[in-house]
């Protein structure tokens, strides 16, 4: 097993822009919001590029920083929703959140 090292001055230095520009924290399409205000998250390699750093960095700033900022609820909310979804495409090829979506949607016309 191999260990990444950050300096603790590079993570604090770095830990809230790489969260905010990571696909963690998204404001995107389905809010329905106007573009100007959609916010995609980016992946690792994007993020080490617009902050000039290696992508090794980054992914060890991201993973930190959410274990810091995510509690434990919001994971079991997060496997509980991948779940429901996965169980939703197997059982009907369409999942439950995708479908709710869809039909929220198609309400609005």
């Amino acid at each position: 097993m191999s260990f990444f090292y950050i300096d603790p001055k590079t993570y604090q230095q770095y830990r809230d822009q790489v969260i905010e520009m990571s696909q963690s924290i998204q404001v995107n399409y389905p809010e329905n919001l106007p573009p100007e205000t959609r916010r995609p998250g980016f992946s690792d390699e994007q993020i080490a590029e617009k902050l000039g750093l290696d992508t090794a960095t980054v992914r060890e700033i991201r993973c930190v920083a959410e274990r810091e900022y995510y509690g434990l609820d919001e994971w079991q909310k997060a496997i509980e929703f991948k779940e429901r979804a996965c169980r939703g495409y197997a059982e009907r090829g369409l999942s439950s959140v995708t479908k709710r979506y869809f039909d929220a949607r198609k309400n609005q016309n």
